[in-house]
């Protein structure tokens, strides 16, 4: 009779609930009227997500005394922890309908009626919406044991971040001609859930992001925006981007103004990220102290003058600068007034170079740009110039990695292997990688390929990158809205 009872005051509270609650999403569930201390059922829920798109989180709150497993996740990410079942995607499934499950267990001591909350959260124009299902109660144990936990349980509290003063701090270091890298760090001070960090910065420039820390980034023409459903536990969450000009301008450091928000008992928390930089280095006398720290990078003309001096430079030079010179077997050539000689109207005779040297011209040295090679730490195993870097996100396939230095042709020997690599530095190890896709499905074709080829390799795999620097898959996808493929 208990039972009954208790399965008709849900079914009652459900219709109640859904016929004032308009939504275009439905979620239903199979979830127990009662269990047995021990016992456990697999719960299903299918969620008719109508056209929900993007980030999305499935929150299922148990009280304690039960627990849960996952068994099947519709590609989201499965967790248990705190009494909470979570079910997140990055980005929902395109189809309407989503089915998850879990197997939900009693504990051999549970007694009482311990309630179920479903709640299904997503993002809708930047902001945060929750739809929430009915709590389910479920009856463990019998119904003297009932009556006495119902009446000595403690009542639960609901509130989120209740006690928690997080901070955000801004820094702009310059990198370039005009170019500067924005690095938030976010001093969560215990805080948890959803939070958003948006950015406005100056007219004249475009914005790449660097470091999402598994946020969703978004830029609309200068306005920049990271949010997160869940915030990465660390206690310090950093994000950061790098600004590019679009039209030439000084190089003063930009103003950029910002705030961080989050949900403090269900209620938006705002505030302001405070800028510690540190003055920039001038463009002036500073610049090549900036230059050797690798902060600026040095414009085309300075880098000319900056090639080694050999004889063949020191001659040339002397040519410039002393075209009369008379020897044994140079004519004299009348001097050009100024102006002729500005406009090029006469022609001066190259000085004839003697043969006969004491020391031997050593060759030329090969010049690469040092910043580039120091920064990206990457050289090309069949190419001896090293090739401009990669700009934009891009995809290449990581083919090997260890800790010995193999060139070319004993990486060729070893495996097999003609096609061409470029080899990086990453996490103590020498990573191998080769091709270049903007398209994640290309380079998941040529990882396949490769894996049938060459079955030297172990496990060839997609790395993403971002301007050259490696970032995950995941986050490449969700920048350029591609599809994942398998």
């Amino acid at each position: 009779m208990t039972k009954t009872l208790f399965i008709a005051i849900n079914i009652i509270g459900f219709l109640i609930f859904n016929l004032f609650q308009k939504n275009d999403l439905d979620i239903k569930h199979d979830a127990p009227a009662s269990l047995k201390p021990g016992e456990e059922k697999v719960v299903t829920f299918d969620i008719d997500k109508s056209d929900v798109t993007g980030f999305a989180k499935f929150q299922i709150t148990l009280d304690e005394g039960l627990t849960a497993e996952m068994v099947q996740a519709s590609g989201a990410s499965f967790t248990f922890n705190n009494q909470t079942v979570k079910f997140i995607w990055m980005a929902v499934p395109a189809s309407s309908k989503i089915q998850v499950k879990f197997r939900l267990k009693a504990n051999e001591n549970a007694v009482g009626n311990l309630e179920m909350k479903p709640r299904f959260s997503y993002i809708y124009q930047n902001e945060r919406k929750n739809y929430d299902v009915p709590t389910h109660v479920i009856a463990v144990g019998d119904a003297a044991a009932f009556a006495e936990n119902a009446s000595t349980s403690p009542a639960k509290s609901s509130t989120e971040n209740t006690d928690v003063n997080p901070a955000a701090n801004r820094t702009v270091t310059p990198v370039g001609v005009n170019q500067w890298q924005v690095t938030i760090e976010i001093d969560k001070a215990g805080m948890q859930g959803f939070a958003k960090v948006e950015e406005t910065v100056p007219l004249g420039y475009t914005v790449i992001d660097f470091k999402s820390s598994d946020a969703v980034f978004q830029v609309e023409d200068r306005h920049i925006k990271y949010i997160w459903y869940d915030i990465p536990e660390s206690d310090v969450v950093t994000v950061s981007y790098k600004m590019l000009p679009v039209i030439s301008s000084g190089n003063e450091k930009p103003e950029i103004t910002g705030n961080f928000s989050f949900l403090k008992d269900d209620e938006n928390v705002v505030i302001p990220i405070l800028d510690r930089s540190e003055a920039p280095l001038a463009m002036g006398k500073d610049t090549l102290a900036a230059e050797v720290a690798g902060l600026v990078e040095k414009p085309e003309e300075s880098k000319k003058s900056e090639l080694p001096v050999t004889t063949e430079s020191k001659l040339a030079t002397a040519q410039t600068e002393k075209p009369n010179v008379k020897t044994p077997d140079t004519p004299v050539v009348p001097k050009a007034p100024p102006a002729e000689v500005a406009q090029n109207k006469v022609a001066v005779p190259p000085v004839k170079i003697p043969t006969k040297t004491t020391d031997p011209v050593k060759p030329t040295e090969t010049i690469t740009n040092d910043v580039t090679a120091s920064k990206k730490s990457m050289s090309d195993g069949n190419i001896v110039d090293v090739p401009q870097p990669e700009t934009g996100i891009f995809y290449r396939v990581q083919i090997a990695a260890g800790k010995n230095n193999l060139n070319g042709e004993v990486f060729t020997k070893m495996y097999n292997f003609g096609e061409g690599f470029k080899l990086e530095t990453g996490g103590g190890l020498l990573k191998y990688t080769t091709g270049y896709h903007q398209v994640y499905k290309a380079a998941r074709d040529d990882r396949e390929r490769i894996t049938r080829k060459y079955d030297k390799f172990k496990g060839p795999f997609v790395a993403a990158y971002n301007d050259g620097e490696r970032i995950t898959v995941q986050e490449a996808l969700m920048v350029t809205s591609q599809k994942w493929f398998q």
